[in-house]
């Protein structure tokens, strides 16, 4: 009777800790299963033109992950999505790197896929700055950015722009080039691709100042200033840094790529959604100064974009200078 009993609780014995092994590899094939999404935000026009093989092909970075990539519209919208914490990676201006590190402390900063892209134009032949002077020359989005960026150019050669020169504004780059157009302004700051899209339809529009350039010259900056900024949420960084490597090097892979297959790019930037007509993507592709610089790289040129919008106004950086926690590494 012992011995039946024995026999018993040993079948039984070896029946629970097969069910339990079964029930782990169960777990953990489930565990492995399981997709990771990682919601990534883009807005329209270079930032989504520089990443646009990215998005339409897609590639597996690491298995498990799965990238929902979005382009948005409006600035306005990235900025709100982006205070809210919501995207995971997102491509923004700088200085909303800063803001959102200031008011949220939520994304750090991996790198930049773009620097300044902005040029001040005429439809009159043989401009210079000089010929600004006394002169209404409409912008985008008074202290913004691109406000910001080119009163300080100018005032670096010797323009007071406050006195010198009269600005008027617009709320955004898509209702610049029907005023140029219009005829209703001769002058204009005016980014790519937009740029090239006036320049399209009117051959009279020329260049008088490539603003990078002359950042350079003046802040002693290698690249430029950045201004499109890649903010990744510290949590994805600390607990999934393998995965973060592995999209920075496709997304400087997609950069690299751009300049090489102008016809492909142009072709998926129209499948994709992006606003830029194929013609003009292939045109604006050289003017754009689409780059991918890890921060390790652009680390002084954040550190001097940042001190330039402060002395200017500190609200436009979230009202204090970000510490170095803003960066993923450098």
């Amino acid at each position: 009777m012992k011995r039946k009993l024995s026999i018993i609780l040993s079948i039984i014995l070896i029946i629970a800790i097969f069910t339990g092994c079964n029930s782990n590899i169960k777990s953990e094939n489930n565990s492995i299963n399981e997709e990771k999404n990682i919601n990534f935000t883009v807005p329209d026009g270079l930032p989504a033109i520089s990443i646009a093989k990215l998005i339409k092909e897609n590639p597996e970075i690491k298995k498990g992950y799965n990238i929902n990539y979005s382009i948005e519209q409006s600035s306005e919208n990235i900025a709100t999505s982006v205070m809210k914490s919501e995207p995971d990676i997102a491509i923004v201006p700088s200085n909303l790197s800063a803001t959102a590190f200031n008011k949220t402390g939520e994304y750090k900063i991996a790198g930049t896929v773009g620097f300044g892209s902005f040029y001040i134009g005429s439809v009159n032949n043989n401009q210079t700055v000089e010929d600004l002077k006394g002169k209404e020359v409409y912008n985008i989005g008074k202290g913004l950015t691109p406000d910001i960026i080119t009163k300080s150019i100018l005032k670096g050669m010797g323009i007071d722009p406050d006195k010198d020169i009269n600005f008027s504004y617009v709320d955004g780059v898509n209702e610049l080039a029907p005023i140029i157009l219009s005829g209703k302004t001769q002058y204009a700051v005016l980014p790519e691709p937009a740029l090239s899209t006036v320049q399209s339809k009117n051959e009279n529009f020329n260049v008088i100042l490539n603003l990078n350039e002359e950042w350079k010259k003046i802040n002693k900056s290698e690249y430029g200033y950045p201004q499109a900024t890649i903010i990744i949420k510290k949590e994805l960084i600390g607990n999934d840094r393998e995965f973060v490597d592995g999209l920075l090097n496709k997304i400087k892979e997609s950069i690299d790529w751009n300049y090489e297959n102008k016809e492909d790019l142009g072709t998926y930037c129209e499948e994709i959604g992006i606003s830029a007509k194929k013609p003009i993507v292939i045109k604006a592709i050289d003017r754009s100064n689409i780059k991918y610089v890890g921060i390790k790289d652009s680390y002084k040129d954040y550190k001097t974009y940042f001190d330039n919008l402060y002395k200017f106004d500190p609200k436009t950086i979230g009202g204090k200078l970000p510490d170095d926690e803003i960066f993923m590494e450098k």
